[in-house]
């Protein structure tokens, strides 16, 4: 490659990547009423800020109250009662005439 095409090719990352850093970071607002804890985005959306083991950033929810695991049990009996339905159509499919 030539230094005019690896300039160029440079520009247009730059110019790709621009975007990306034009964005803002949520800010975190803490509720006076209840404590709990929020991330409020510059475009003006709002959603729950949770701690690292899933569990909302409230000082009423304790730290080990297993959102996580919980929700790994619900996958798990989603994803067997999904492969139960597939192996019944599966047979079905099998034994048609």
């Amino acid at each position: 490659m030539n230094r005019s095409a690896r300039r160029c090719a440079a520009a247009l990352l730059a110019l790709l990547a621009h975007p990306a850093m034009a964005l803002d970071r949520p800010v975190v607002w803490r509720d006076e009423d209840t404590g709990c804890a929020y991330l409020l985005t510059p475009q003006g959306g709002i959603t729950p800020r949770h701690r690292r083991d899933g569990t909302l950033d409230c000082p009423d929810v304790a730290a080990s109250t297993g959102v996580v695991e919980n929700m790994g049990r619900d996958i798990a009996r989603g994803l067997d009662a999904l492969q139960r339905e597939v192996e019944r159509l599966r047979e079905r499919y099998n034994n048609r005439p």
